[in-house]
């Protein structure tokens, strides 16, 4: 699966992005509450219309569902 991209931001703003995939990637977190949590995600990005917040709640959801899977292959 491959994870959409992040809505464009401006350099300076990019350590925040990159911040929170090196902490999926290095997650204690169960598999199960990841996907519970990219689930969430998904239902916020249903909720908006703002376009820019949609594309990074699918955005943001697609990691947390990918570092479910690493954690699960990983068990």
């Amino acid at each position: 699966m491959a994870a959409r991209q992040w809505p464009d931001l401006d350099d300076k703003h990019r350590w925040a992005i990159e911040l929170m995939e090196e902490r999926l990637a290095h997650t204690t977190q169960r598999p199960e509450a990841l996907a519970t949590r990219a689930g969430e995600l998904r239902v916020q990005a249903a909720r908006t219309d703002i376009d820019g917040y949609r594309d990074a709640y699918l955005a943001l959801a697609d990691r947390y569902e990918l570092a479910a899977a690493a954690r699960r292959q990983s068990a």
